[in-house]
């Protein structure tokens, strides 16, 4: 965590020493909602995964509402409802795996799918008939298990 820079002045902290410092100070308002913009976008891998990870929590242990704006579709594909907007119109909400299923229409949009949910729709378009459910590295590789093992009669 930050504890360690309590002392440190301000202008001392980096980009995203900064940004951590003020999700905690908005965590410790005690809100029942919070609408994070980008929380991550200056943070470095492990940050990230803290940051998500404090966010989580706040949501599943305190039930604060918690509204993240992002690019990052891993980030997004961790949340329980998607709300895609495209030139200040909805163009998809619903659950992920169900947002996702929707590649050629956030391709449109300038958008990118999870690396999971593209190699499935890639194998789509060749022609393996595959779903477009995983959304996580374990779920994908099951899912390749799965075709692998199929049985194959000529």
């Amino acid at each position: 965590g930050m504890y360690e820079y309590r002392e440190h002045a301000p202008h001392l902290l980096s980009g995203g020493q900064k940004q951590r410092v003020a999700i905690a100070g908005v965590i410790a308002m005690q809100p029942r909602c919070i609408v994070l913009d980008e929380p991550t976008a200056m943070l470095d891998p492990i940050g990230r995964s803290e940051v998500l990870k404090t966010i989580k929590q706040l949501n599943r242990t305190s039930g604060v509402t918690v509204v993240l704006i992002t690019h990052h579709m891993d980030e997004a594909a961790q949340a329980d409802r998607l709300v895609v907007m495209s030139k200040g119109k909805v163009i998809a909400d619903g659950v992920p795996r169900d947002v996702f299923k929707q590649v050629e229409k956030l391709k449109e949009v300038g958008l990118t799918v999870p690396e999971t949910t593209e190699l499935l729709w890639e194998l789509q378009k060749a022609g393996v008939d595959v779903s477009l459910d995983a959304l996580s590295d374990e779920e994908c590789a099951q899912t390749l298990y799965q075709l692998l093992n199929q049985d194959v009669t000529p």
